[in-house]
């Protein structure tokens, strides 16, 4: 497969912080973990969802138990309620505007669009990031979504995410993120893989480039420098 990345990208030579530099009392996809990162010169992997009201916030889970000590979805909350939860340091979950007014262009943003119910994220998230200005990338497990991009943005670099035991998915879906077997469709121009799956088998790579995640220790790193061009790393 082909790819638009040239061999110098920001993508492949400059190793990206998993939700920030998070860790040591900072809460992961927190405006701290972000500023933290810029300071650090360091591109930014992040997540997207939406909310009851179409408000992009970066968060990683769907459920918000884990981070904010609530058991409710973020897709059945109105931001008004999400940003009165509080993250274990004390923060407020961001939204994605506050995130891009934050980083500014100053770091590149590795931007995950996370699998949700509702509908929309795609579209909300190119119109906003038409109006940034700054380097930044989108990936995403699902290639419904990335397809959706293609189609709305085709000159956004995308990425399509990949794992060797994808947990909770049908035998279809598991077979579709191990094997990245709808990368003839969507295309995209590299791939983000786990770690604990390498060596991966050609036919995933199928030629493009390949990043790894994710990186937390130097038995990590050594994989990600032995098979991957570039890595995400977290607490390393």
């Amino acid at each position: 497969m082909k790819t638009r990345l040239d061999s110098n990208s920001w993508l492949l030579t400059r190793p990206a912080a998993h939700r920030g530099l998070h860790g040591n009392g900072v809460a992961e996809n927190s405006l701290k973990a972000f500023s933290l990162a810029v300071e650090g010169n360091y591109p930014i992997e992040l997540d997207l969802q939406l909310t009851a009201d179409d408000k992009i916030v970066v968060v990683h889970d769907e459920n918000l138990k884990r981070l904010a000590d609530t058991d409710k979805d973020v897709r059945d909350m109105p931001y008004n309620e999400i940003v009165k939860l509080k993250l274990s340091d004390g923060q407020h979950i961001p939204l994605f505007d506050e995130v891009l007014e934050l980083v500014a262009g100053k770091v590149p943003l590795l931007i995950e669009l996370k699998q949700q119910k509702l509908e929309g994220l795609e579209s909300t998230a190119i119109s906003r990031l038409s109006q940034y200005n700054g380097e930044f990338v989108i990936q995403s497990f699902d290639p419904r979504m990335m397809m959706k991009v293609k189609k709305l943005a085709p000159e956004i670099i995308r990425g399509q995410l990949g794992c060797g035991n994808p947990e909770g998915q049908s035998a279809l879906n598991t077979h579709i993120i191990k094997n990245l077997s709808l990368n003839f469709l969507v295309k995209p121009d590299f791939i983000n893989y786990d770690l604990g799956s390498f060596p991966i088998k050609k036919h995933v790579s199928n030629g493009l480039p390949v990043i790894g995640w994710t990186v937390r220790s130097a038995a990590d790193k050594a994989i990600a420098e032995r098979y991957c061009d570039s890595y995400v790393f977290e607490r390393y």
